[in-house]
């Protein structure tokens, strides 16, 4: 594949102005790999390894396990040296090119493993397929964030381009989530479960590897023209762990990362907890309904989308987030004190379920647009303090947040079961002894860990006036030029 002739590396608008909508939805574009990778994996990987090619799934969390704390501290750096690079593609742009081009390709080796190895060779495989896919993955993601927040440097533009980029993730989820069981999967003629076979996965990993190159590649060549070297000699920036201390240091960064962490920690447990919750708690098990469930809380995410972008016009995003995670907190509240045995839902009824979650798609939705349109602000905090653009390692350090928080989800949601299985004398036949507190666990619990994340975002002090004060003195220093750096 060939790369046009470049023009000249352009350089950061001394004023900040909003980005053209053709820019917007192509680098939007750009999220949909990120998506279907997190989804699709979170669904079949497991599945796959143990359940169709019989490796133990001890063996398949061990080399799960393995992958994400490899990926989780490989972000920041990959972060890093994206802030430091002075390549001719732009700094982020020759990152997301390799990135691009090798995520589709490993994608498909890991759903493609020879049918003959054994518990050994599987593993190697799985450990060696996945540590390549979450590598090209990463060296794709970190820089791809960081662009965002590079090219859209307008206080309020920047939620309006983090919506977009929203919008095309849920696609992708959705698409991820509801075309890989019908395309790859239907039902077979004699009634045995179609996903049990390995004939599908070879080919879920080829359609969906492909869209993934495809969508990153869109997103690579449809923002060339953006691309920058930034701000600040490449000589000047500090190491990576002089950088990461910095990026800590920052008030405002260590309170949204904080934040989005403990919240990102109370979606995991309350993801973890879902099927135990719907199966044995509010006792609905159809698997069209458990979709129907699903769904309507994308779909759901999907119109919180659009609400968060305008109110972003006329409100602060502290106070959005704000607004997100207490509805969020409630709604999970109500989960646990309104369904179940003895409750006013009782059980067996999808229709408050249905509209809780497209309520509840509405508030979560947020997460995905406004904190990130936060941290494109703290770089220009940390702009005014270092004269260097570091969206990069940011955004790294925002992600390893996130892979300690899911690490941490699923370490607690099994120990709060064991605990809590030993607290229980009633629970059904046949049904895990937690049964009787599944309502704490998927809505209680988390409800609480939200309003934590809450306590980390109070302080924080970035609204509009402040950013766009920073942004002049920013404007002002590089009119002035490289003297005034």
């Amino acid at each position: 594949m060939s790369i046009p002739a470049l023009s000249p590396l352009p350089t950061l608008d001394a004023e900040p102005r909003p980005l053209a909508i053709s820019a917007k939805l192509l680098y939007g574009v750009g999220e949909i790999p990120i998506t279907v990778l997190m989804v699709l994996s979170g669904l079949f990987i497991l599945f796959f390894y143990n359940s169709v090619l019989g490796l133990p799934a001890v063996l398949v969390g061990v080399g799960l396990a393995v992958t994400l704390a490899l990926d989780a501290v490989t972000d920041p750096l990959i972060g890093h040296l994206s802030d430091r690079s002075r390549n001719r593609l732009g700094r982020r742009h020759a990152f997301m090119l390799p990135g691009a081009l090798g995520m589709g390709p490993c994608f498909y080796l890991l759903f493609s493993p020879p049918r003959a190895l054994g518990h050994t060779g599987l593993f190697v495989w799985l450990l060696g397929s996945m540590i390549a896919l979450r590598a090209t993955s990463a060296i794709y993601r970190i820089p791809y964030l960081g662009l965002g927040a590079e090219i859209s440097r307008d206080y309020d533009d920047r939620t309006s381009t983090m919506a977009v980029r929203a919008v095309f993730g849920l696609l992708g989820t959705l698409a991820a989530a509801g075309l890989s069981f019908w395309l790859f999967f239907p039902a077979r003629a004699d009634g045995s479960e179609p996903k049990l076979y390995y004939e599908g996965y070879p080919h879920l990993g080829l359609a969906f590897g492909a869209l993934m190159s495809v969508a990153g590649l869109v997103s690579f060549f449809g923002t060339l023209g953006h691309r920058t070297q930034g701000v600040g000699k490449s000589s000047e920036a500090p190491s990576f762990f002089s950088a990461f201390r910095i990026s800590m240091q920052n008030a405002e960064f260590r309170r949204l990362w904080g934040s989005s962490t403990t919240f990102f920690l109370a979606v995991v447990l309350n993801a973890s907890m879902a099927i135990q919750y719907f199966t044995w708690y509010a006792r609905i098990s159809n698997g069209k309904t458990l979709g129907g469930i699903q769904t309507s809380f994308y779909l759901g995410a999907l119109a919180g989308v659009f609400l968060w972008m305008a109110l972003s016009r006329v409100t602060e995003k502290r106070t959005l987030c704000m607004v997100a995670v207490t509805g969020t907190s409630a709604l999970l509240l109500m989960a646990w004190l309104l369904v179940g045995e003895g409750r006013l839902f009782g059980t067996g009824h999808a229709l408050p379920l249905i509209v809780g979650s497209v309520i509840g798609g509405m508030f979560a939705s947020a997460v995905w647009v406004i904190p990130p349109s936060m941290v494109a602000d703290v770089a220009d905090t940390d702009e005014l303090k270092t004269s260097l653009r570091r969206e990069g390692i940011y955004f790294g350090i925002s992600n390893f947040g996130e892979k300690i928080a899911a690490g941490g989800a699923l370490f607690l949601s099994g120990t709060l079961l064991t605990v809590f299985g030993k607290l229980s004398h009633i629970a059904p036949k046949g049904a895990p002894a937690a049964t009787p507190y599944l309502g704490i666990l998927y809505g209680a619990v988390p409800a609480v860990l939200l309003m934590v994340s809450l306590l980390f975002v109070l302080p924080y002090r970035l609204n509009r006036r402040t950013v766009h004060g920073i942004q002049r003195e920013l404007s002002a220093r590089r009119e002035a030029g490289p003297a005034a750096l």
